[in-house]
Formats: structure tokens, C-alpha cells, sequence
């Protein structure tokens, strides 16, 4: 446990030799983010353990993947985890977005975010999954011509992709 860096940071410099552990892939995020202020050259390459592939995605736990999804998409999870009214963060620019761990998401899914996304006055948002199904495409297609919103469909692999 790394105290969000707070052990590293100063072992570093004590100029003491250290290693981080911790089991929050969003915990080792902080750490590099910190240790990178503090001058030292750590990237997420050099972190081991950090999910990486579709299968580790697929296992990682919920609110993990969620600021796992955020992070990628230079964005911030909402601080609200439970009661979120379908939006999981925020993305730059305003633009909400809503991660769903799962596949084929369907209509239901799409539907429910123009809700959220009409609840806080914006016109354009972004769902991230593993995969989508006929009727979620379909209805990005309704909502754009019929509404004007702007809904985006991003699956992991395309995120995995731009790295």
C-alpha cells in the first residue's frame, strides 16, 4: 500500500530505493502522476499488473474499470458512484460519458443516456463498452436525426487501439 505515493515520494527523496504496491490500478495512476511531479521518469509501461487486454479488462472491478475508461479518454469519473443519474464522468470539453463493463448493449442502454444527457443540458455524449448491439447503433442513428444528439460509441478495443 503506497498511500497514494506518499510512501514513494518521500523514500525517493531520502534517496532511498523503493518500490509502490497496491492492488487499485486508479491508486498506481496517482502514484505515477505524483512520482512524475516529483521529476522521476515513470510511465505506465513500467507498472506491472496494469490491466491491458480485453480478459483483465473484462475481470477488473466495476468502479475500476469505470475510472480505468475515464482515464483513457482524458476524462474524470464522477464522484458519485451509486445514484449517478446515468452519467459516469465527464470528459474534456463537458461532454458526459457513461461505461457499461459488459456486451451487445442494446437500445435501453442508449435511451437512458439521452435522459441523463438531457437532464444536464448537453446535446452530445459518449458510451463506452465492449460491444454494441444492432438497436444501441440504430438508436445513436434516431437520436441524431430525430433530437440532434451527438452520441458516440466507443468499445475498449477501439480504446486499446489508440494507445
Amino acid at each position: 500500500m503506497c498511500g497514494c505515493g506518499t510512501c514513494i515520494a518521500v523514500a525517493h527523496k531520502l534517496g532511498r530505493q523503493w518500490i509502490g504496491i497496491d492492488v487499485s490500478p486508479t491508486a498506481c495512476k496517482l502514484m505515477v502522476d505524483r512520482m512524475k511531479k516529483s521529476g522521476v521518469s515513470i510511465g505506465e509501461n513500467d507498472i506491472i499488473g496494469l490491466p491491458r487486454t480485453l480478459e483483465e479488462l473484462k475481470e477488473m472491478k466495476p468502479f475500476e474499470f469505470q475510472n480505468w475508461a475515464c482515464q483513457k479518454l482524458t476524462g474524470r469519473a464522477s464522484e458519485k458512484k451509486v445514484g449517478d443519474m446515468g452519467i459516469d464522468g465527464w470528459l474534456i470539453g463537458g461532454r458526459p460519458i457513461q461505461v457499461k463493463q459488459s456486451e451487445n448493449i442494446g437500445r435501453n442502454v442508449i435511451d437512458n443516456f439521452e435522459t441523463a444527457i438531457r437532464r444536464v443540458k448537453k446535446d452530445k455524449g459518449v458510451v463506452v463498452a465492449f460491444s454494441f448491439g444492432r438497436g444501441a447503433y440504430e438508436e445513436v442513428a434516431r437520436a441524431k436525426l430525430e433530437d440532434g444528439l451527438d452520441i458516440e460509441l466507443k468499445t475498449v478495443e477501439e480504446i486499446l487501439r489508440e494507445e
